[in-house]
């Protein structure tokens, strides 16, 4: 007889394939998010070669033209995002994401060649095709995680993780800014991540595998760990379950989880998108400081980042703080605290570089807190459904990315008005705050029911009593226990 219990897997290797899985991910979300966001900084370039280089072509673009471009992608993630999350649920996301790292990657190295063949028309098909294959990303990614990551240590894995979307976000500012400036131009900022993108797909497709029992690579003891301690959440080996999809389109928890998500996506992607046009209109820096200055409140949300999953760490493990009280106290700073800065820097004297600049990292960087307080509470109630769940509440925030765009398009038509962009400002800290507040009142941090079957188990006190006396085994059992120093 063979006993096996997760109370005998008492600790995990403390570095194993499920680190590689989520190094994977990280660096998967990094360039992708790379590749979304080069635009921001490039644009600039594009459209005004004397912040840049002199020898690359300059295309003018009018407002209108440039929200299309920067909205163009987010149009595209809108229609993928629910598909990857059911396909990557239902058949692993291992596939999914090397074709979605692969088509990204090329397409990102045609850039530069659609806008000088079909002018700004083409450059937003590119895009668009380029944000309808990016879609697909970050279901496949929390369905990966949900099959890697431990119970123990999910707010550590999941928290680097969703850490490649601050990463990348401050290395499509950064990077385009000063490969735009350099001898290479600004099709550089193009080539590079999509070189690299694709590079990441060989390394994926030989040590990426969809779960556990599938690397080729695990430790038998490390796969142990891992299976046992997600026994209480996942399938029964084998059986795929059915998409309970009127309870989850029914869930109050989901239904305000995924408000709570579009609120705090109101304000990232405006700032993701935007701030290289404000500071470009109201202090008309080059190109390069214009880019260090639109990455820099990215970098310090990124160390934020890191901040959020060693204090969530902490504090679950050593004070033994709820989940409920740990995911919300965390979310109401991810989300009133940018309120807050955005309602502060709409008052700000236009001659106040320093305090202008202190509320946009202000409100940035305190949104690294998404992760840890909201993002993971889809794992929390269907961990099943994880990259389902995040499919479809990304479906609403890159709608917010599509939306914010084009309005900030007509209302602010003179980027250098102040108070133009106060109005935006003001609208967003008030999503914010009405979002939370309803995650405050109504989140849950419990697996729901309709999640799925529970796994039998086996050995218990209940079932004990139920069976009778069990007959004595001819040997003495052998005990799987794995303990690692």
């Amino acid at each position: 007889m063979t006993i096996t219990s997760f109370s005998l897997v008492t600790k995990g290797p403390a570095l194993g394939i499920r680190h590689l899985q989520v190094l994977f991910l990280f660096t998967c979300a990094t360039l992708v998010m790379l590749q979304q966001m080069n635009m921001s900084v490039a644009i600039v370039a594009i459209t005004n070669s004397n912040s840049s280089n002199l020898d690359y072509p300059e295309y003018h673009l009018n407002g209108q033209q440039k929200s299309y471009i920067l909205s163009s992608t987010f149009w595209g993630c809108c229609f993928t995002q629910l598909l990857g999350g059911y396909f990557s649920s239902r058949f692993g996301a291992k596939m999914l994401l090397f074709v979605i790292s692969l088509a990204t990657g090329l397409l990102s190295v045609v850039t530069p060649f659609s806008i000088a063949w079909g002018g700004w028309k083409l450059l937003f098909g590119v895009r668009l095709l380029q944000g309808l294959v990016m879609g697909g990303m970050w279901p496949c990614l929390y369905t990966h995680l949900a099959k890697w990551c431990p119970k123990k240590e999910q707010n550590r894995f999941g928290g680097i993780m969703t850490t490649g979307l601050d990463c990348g976000t401050a290395l499509g500012f950064a990077l385009s800014g000063v490969l735009s400036a350099s001898h290479l131009g600004w099709p550089s900022s193009f080539y590079v991540p999509g070189y690299v993108g694709i590079v990441w797909c060989l390394l994926w497709l030989r040590y990426g595998a969809n779960s556990p029992s599938e690397s080729l690579f695990i430790s038998l003891a490390e796969r142990k760990y891992i299976e046992l301690s997600l026994e209480q959440s996942n399938a029964p080996k084998g059986e795929i379950p059915l998409v309970p999809w009127r309870h989850i389109l029914t869930s109050r928890p989901f239904l305000v989880l995924a408000f709570c998500k579009m609120s705090q996506a109101c304000s990232f992607y405006t700032l993701m998108q935007q701030i290289p046009r404000y500071i470009h209109g109201i202090f008309r820096y080059s190109i390069w400081a214009n880019a260090l200055l639109s990455a820099l409140p990215f970098v310090i949300m990124l160390m934020f980042s890191y901040f959020f999953i060693f204090l969530a760490e902490y504090l679950t493990q050593r004070r033994n703080i709820p989940l409920p009280i740990l995911r919300k106290t965390i979310n109401s700073y991810a989300s009133w605290t940018p309120a807050i800065a955005l309602v502060a820097l709409t008052y700000i004297s236009d001659q106040n570089v320093v305090g202008i600049i202190c509320c946009l990292v202000a409100a940035v960087a305190a949104i690294s807190g998404q992760a840890i307080g909201c993002s993971l509470n889809h794992v929390d109630l269907a961990p099943n459904f994880a990259g389902l769940l995040f499919g479809i509440s990304n479906t609403l925030m890159s709608g917010a990315g599509v939306i914010s765009p084009l309005i900030i398009g007509f209302v602010v038509t003179n980027e250098s008005d102040r108070t133009q962009w106060r109005s935006v400002f003001l609208g967003i800290a008030a999503v914010l705050f009405v979002g939370n507040l309803l995650y405050l009142i109504f989140g849950e941090m419990t697996v729901q029911p309709w999640n799925g079957p529970k796994p039998v188990e086996t050995g218990t006190a209940v079932e004990n009593q139920t069976a009778g006396p069990m007959p004595a085994p001819d040997g003495p059992p052998s005990m799987e226990k794995f303990t690692y120093f």
